[in-house]
């Protein structure tokens, strides 16, 4: 089970990378507010994941290169899509995993906090996609989550 919660913050630093990628080149600027939260859900659940990491002396890199060039790189695949493909690409592409991770949680017989918080970051992202899809703001989705973890 420890090598799933390894496995969650690798997909952090790799999304860390990929929403700082869309931050700087996506040609509209106008979702620079939506890309800046994304980032921060990844970096606070990062955060958060690194105690039960060092719990069970599981070594981890916050500049694993590997993950950041696959993050640049998924990215700039992406990157010209305009605005309503972009997002239903990325709802379509978050799904599996906010399925995956929502299973990793209910299969948690220890550390189930932390694969809550897996899971419920992966929702958020889920849902912040799908408001956009519907042509509503995914901010707040994201925000509410920062705030419920912000106080752990």
């Amino acid at each position: 089970m420890e090598d799933r919660i390894h496995t969650a913050y690798k997909g952090e630093i790799y999304g860390i990378s990929f929403f700082s990628f869309f931050a700087k080149n996506y040609a509209d600027k106008s979702h620079s507010q939506l890309w800046e939260t994304l980032i921060h859900v990844e970096v606070l659940t990062a955060k958060l994941l690194e105690p039960y990491l060092d719990k069970h002396s599981i070594e981890y890199d916050k500049h694993n290169t590997d993950m950041q060039l696959k993050g640049i790189k998924d990215a700039e695949f992406w990157v010209d899509l305009p605005w309503d493909q972009l997002v239903q690409t990325l709802t379509n592409w978050v799904e599996p995993y906010e399925e995956k991770y929502r299973v990793w949680a209910e299969e948690a017989k220890e550390n189930i906090q932390a694969f809550s918080l897996i899971a419920d970051h992966e929702t958020a992202i889920f849902q912040c996609w799908k408001a956009e899809m519907i042509g509503k703001s995914g901010v707040p989705v994201l925000l509410r989550f920062i705030k419920r973890y912000s106080t752990v």
